[in-house]
């Protein structure tokens, strides 16, 4: 019984790859029990209590941390370009898979816009020493979002990066040589890794 229900989460949880709408169900989710939460017990609020100077510093450090999360998502958006192996190609052209990564890099690009532009907004909103508009939870929303979208591109870029390595693998090297080196062996040398 437990291996089904584990093999039933494994299931959910690849499927949600390929659904980037999750992220925001997820979101939904999380804020909503926790706003329920401080709603019931009347504590736990971790961005209402602070002051609103501390408020403030969390969102622009939210949107400066995002910002840095974005330059990540063109540095790998460049190098999934510029890969140009059989792997690679197949990951970019291969129907349902080719859409499922487009889909992803579109949605960690948008995120990052939003939760950036939420963040920056709230400083802007939030003007009084008690949060009473409730600015601080949909900034709270947007940094759950952005958790979410961080695991996608943590995906995406091992998924980048293996292919990528594999199909350099794959190259034949010059002077002859053939595409596979042994494992533990240093390019050229022929001479096992320590």
């Amino acid at each position: 019984m437990t291996y089904g229900r584990r093999g039933a989460l494994a299931r959910l949880w690849h499927s949600s790859r390929e659904r980037p709408v999750a992220d925001w169900w997820v979101t939904a989710l999380v804020v909503g029990l926790h706003f329920a939460w401080v709603r019931w017990a009347g504590s736990g609020d971790l961005l209402g209590r602070p002051g609103q100077d501390q408020r403030l510093s969390v969102y622009t450090t939210g949107a400066t941390v995002v910002a840095i999360v974005g330059s990540f998502v063109t540095a790998a958006i460049a190098q999934y370009a510029q890969a140009s192996g059989p792997r690679m190609r197949a990951l970019r052209t291969t129907g349902r898979l080719a859409a499922q990564f487009r889909r992803n890099w579109v949605s960690i690009l948008s995120a990052t816009i939003i939760i950036a532009g939420v963040c920056l907004t709230a400083t802007v909103l939030d003007v009084r020493p008690k949060d009473t508009w409730g600015v601080h939870w949909v900034v709270e929303a947007a940094l759950v979002l952005g958790a979410c979208r961080a695991y996608r591109l943590h995906w995406l870029f091992v998924t980048v990066i293996t292919y990528t390595d594999r199909d350099v693998q794959d190259e034949p090297r010059p002077g002859g040589g053939g595409g596979r080196q042994a494992a533990g062996e240093i390019p050229g040398q022929g001479e096992p890794i320590m």
